[in-house]
């Protein structure tokens, strides 16, 4: 017999149990479901989350006076403690350090919390309020769609005003109002707005359009209290290496020059921290990965139950048709032949498994995507991975029916009842 040939009495022999073949790749199914659905899930965080964190470029770096601490890590009061008594960045460190051969440009940033606006009887809580300077806009991937950006002139004389992102436009002037040259409430002062932010979308559900920046004097003039000192809500510096000078020596000169500013002996730790956008990566790699191993691990073990399962079924299916096997073999059949038709079996039942579980994962992915914040996307690796898998479960778990029915007594098996 030809391979077609193989193909389509192993194909018979399943759809004569159409039920019991289905249960048996259930395991399959589970199993491929599972690697598809979080490779999708993981692969699309991955690539919305490196587009969106590499927005500011792989040469930027924050100043700040702890380390940043993603995924782990015990913040203990003695902890916050330590980092309350280092002395705050200032404006003048920011001036100092864009000065720097190394530097193109270094940008101080006060955050601002618990900031609310209003316009006319709208209100809106702001996310991401902060004071900083005309170069924060660039440095920081955004640009201006309408109006303009701050001038020295709005810092040096702490004016009231201030740039508003896109999703602050749309909720407090929902009538279609152009916001420029309108005034509106920052708590209980007025302040102009002179500029909109281009859109910049969504993180995790978290909308990087809902922000409001106005001149760094002013913030500090008006928001921020000196007896009022939060560890997050310390001034930091963004700060951006040249293209072309190594990350390394940039942060040397960075290091050489606080630590000159801030009084500390060669002997003494840093009071500061500088955190870059390549830490956060790593981070964000190293918890994917860690889900991915585990999803893995888990359809690994649906898939072994799932190849026991497709063993079992093959070592009945050659039982009950023992007579069938005995016959086909009285007729000129040879061993490799049913060890070819019941691998085939095998092989069959797991790919279409594997194809169930592809189909099953996608649409918990886009599932996911569609209910959450989660986005997600389908690498072609994953489906050649799945349907590969799934086949090689196949093989492996039927080769030991195969082999039974293949090396059967013709006689005996015409004997069997």
């Amino acid at each position: 017999m030809d391979l077609f040939s193989l193909i389509k009495t192993a194909t018979l022999g399943l759809r004569a149990n159409r039920m019991r073949a289905f249960l048996t790749t259930l395991g399959i199914i589970i199993g491929v479901a599972t690697v598809i659905s979080m490779v999708s899930i993981i692969d699309g965080m991955n690539r919305y989350t490196y587009r969106v964190l590499g927005s500011l470029g792989s040469n930027t770096v924050y100043i700040q006076k702890w380390k940043w601490r993603v995924f782990g890590g015990r913040m203990s009061r003695k902890w916050f403690r330590e980092i309350a008594k280092r002395k705050d960045l200032t404006i003048e460190d920011a001036e100092a350090l864009d000065k720097l051969p190394a530097v193109e440009a270094a940008v101080p940033i006060q955050p601002l919390n618990g900031i609310t606006v209003s316009y006319l009887d709208k209100d809106l809580d702001v996310e991401d309020a902060l004071g900083t300077n005309s170069l924060y806009i660039p440095v920081a991937g955004y640009e201006i769609a309408r109006g303009r950006n701050f001038i020295d002139q709005d810092n040096k004389l702490k004016r009231q005003v201030c740039i508003i992102g896109k999703y602050v436009v749309e909720n407090l002037f929902e009538d279609g109002t152009d916001p420029i040259g309108k005034e509106i409430n920052i708590g209980k002062y007025k302040f102009l707005v002179i500029g909109v932010l281009k859109e910049r979308g969504q993180i995790m559900g978290r909308s990087m359009d809902n922000i409001l920046i106005m001149p760094i004097r002013t913030a500090q003039k008006y928001f921020v209290s000196r007896r009022w000192r939060r560890v997050f809500s310390s001034l930091y510096i963004l700060a951006k290496i040249k293209e072309g000078i190594p990350m390394e020596r940039g942060l040397s000169q960075i290091e050489d020059l606080l630590r000159v500013r801030r009084g500390l002996r060669f002997d003494q730790e840093n009071d500061f921290a500088m955190n870059t956008q390549e830490a956060l990566l790593q981070a964000w790699k190293k918890l994917t990965t860690g889900i991915f191993l585990a999803m893995i691990g888990i359809a690994s073990l649906a898939l072994l139950v799932g190849g026991i399962g497709i063993m079992n079924i093959m070592l009945v299916s050659v039982t009950e048709r023992t007579r069938e096997i005995g016959i086909r073999m009285a007729v000129g059949a040879k061993r490799r032949e049913i060890l070819i038709q019941f691998l085939l079996e095998a092989i069959f039942l797991t790919v279409v498994g594997g194809s169930v579980g592809v189909i099953l994962g996608f649409l918990i992915a886009k599932g996911v995507d569609l209910a959450t914040p989660l986005p997600s996307a389908m690498p072609i690796w994953s489906v050649i991975l799945g349907l590969g898998f799934s086949a090689l479960v196949g093989l492996f778990f039927g080769i030991y029916p195969a082999s039974k029915a293949s090396r059967m007594d013709p006689i005996e098996a015409l004997r069997y009842e």
